[in-house]
């Protein structure tokens, strides 16, 4: 419902502290680990190579994924503050021409409300808008596979395997490798221990001695150990920097290794892992690009039909609006070899805060879970049509469930912020572990 003075709808505003708290979450967690993790991934592969293994491998997969995340979210926030600023512009040059209507003819425009007629209108304004919105994603996609080529540097799920079988081959290469620089170090470690220990049983010697002749034979000896010392402390740091600073003890019988993962920790990643669809150059006339336009058409169909029979359901009126503005920043980011679908608004009216939330629940729920059939079906039959299905209506979710006006995340987020919490969760899991690298090359 419009607030008098011709405000925008209550749903559609964020309050001071949803503001806040953005701003939080985008200073924090969206620009820092882009220019942090970029800038030390840069300066720690230029010096040590790409790290594979232990903890530095681990925290570097973890830092690509979430530096992923943070772009995806961060291009979303882009967009979604670019239409919230055209429209604004649009709507504040309409104002005045708009409240003069309003004044004028409200009691007719009552009358025409309370008409059957307008729920005609609405259908049909509806469908004029799902039509538009699919021929805009449409293009997009055509656009972003076409010309960028998302696809172009993604391994097979041979050339997957092969690659990490490699990575192991040079990771075991390089564990050997340490352990016999490790060896260099404790040698020379050792060798400077036993001559401090020389050095002192000499000292102490001297200090006992009252012959002068025995002296002066002590303090020769300790001059030359002193030397040796010195050469072998040199050894010493020239073996430490080669090992960085690792010292193996050749009796030790584990030597250098990492302890094998759990069994059910090595099934658990053989499971998740997601290969990509159709990878390499992307031909013009390939189906991947016009039958896949398509494809990337259908969620946004299935979010309108199951948030429109919830919205009839529970007695309200939802709109599908996709505006020029939606138009123009869809394409502006296709340009920029981009897709995320981020073209219309839904609008219920006269909604509560429940069943807002429920309505948006449901919107991003029914494509999480159909992705999530089609990724089990790929599993048990393998079939690569199954990924790409699941990517596509992956992505819808995945974009929708941040809890930024006009995205759906937000009016969940308003009715239960336990149950936005739990679902976030689940969908960017989704997103990073299961889903595909293709998925998040298009993105």
């Amino acid at each position: 419902m419009i607030e008098p003075g011709g405000l925008m709808e209550p749903e559609h505003r964020n309050s001071r502290m949803e503001n806040v708290v953005a701003g939080l979450f985008f200073l924090l967690l969206m620009l820092a680990p882009i220019y942090l993790i970029q800038f030390e991934y840069d300066l720690y592969t230029a010096t040590h190579g790409e790290a594979r293994s232990g903890a530095a491998g681990a925290g570097l997969a973890l830092a690509i994924i979430f530096r992923t995340v943070s772009r995806t979210v961060l291009r979303t926030i882009i967009r979604t503050s670019a239409r919230a600023g055209m429209r604004a512009t649009m709507k504040g040059a309409m104002r005045t021409a708009a409240r003069t209507a309003v004044r004028g003819g409200s009691a007719g425009l009552a009358k025409r409300l309370a008409t059957p007629k307008r729920s005609d209108s609405i259908r049909r304004d509806n469908l004029k808008s799902m039509m538009f919105a699919s021929a805009l994603l449409y293009v997009s996609w055509i656009i972003v596979v076409s010309l960028g080529q998302p696809y172009a540097s993604l391994m097979t799920k041979e050339d997957t395997l092969a690659h990490e079988a490699s990575l192991a081959s040079a990771e075991a290469e390089e564990l050997a490798g340490l352990q016999e620089l490790g060896e260099a170090s404790y040698r020379a470690q050792q060798l400077v221990k036993g001559l401090e220990r020389e050095y002192r049983e000499q000292r102490r010697e001297l200090k006992m001695s009252r012959d002068a002749g025995d002296r002066e034979v002590i303090e020769d000896e300790m001059r030359r150990i002193e030397l040796e010392m010195s050469a072998a402390q040199v050894r010493l740091n020239q073996a430490l920097r080669a090992s960085g600073n690792y010292i193996f003890d050749p009796s030790d019988s584990d030597g250098l290794s990492f302890s094998d993962p759990p069994d059910w920790m090595v099934n658990f990643n053989e499971f998740m892992s997601t290969y990509a669809p159709y990878p390499g150059q992307t031909a013009t006339g390939s189906m991947v690009i016009w039958l896949g336009g398509v494809v990337m058409v259908l969620p946004l169909w299935l979010m309108f039909f199951v948030q429109v029979t919830a919205a009839q359901q529970a007695g309200l009126v939802l709109r599908h609006e996709t505006g020029a503005d939606g138009g123009v920043i869809q394409l502006y980011f296709a340009g920029a070899f981009s897709f995320m679908p981020l073209t219309s608004d839904v609008i219920v009216e006269e909604a509560t805060t429940a069943q807002r939330g429920r309505i948006a629940l449901l919107g991003v729920v029914a494509p999480m879970v159909v992705s999530v059939m089609f990724w089990l079906g790929w599993k048990v039959t393998g079939e690569p049509i199954l990924v790409f299905l699941a990517d596509a209506f992956l992505i819808y979710p995945m974009v929708q469930i941040f809890p930024l006006t006009p995205l759906e995340g937000i009016f969940v987020w308003r009715w239960n912020r336990l149950l936005w919490l739990v679902l976030f969760i689940f969908i960017m899991f989704s997103f990073m572990v299961p889903g595909s690298e293709a998925l998040r090359s298009v993105i």
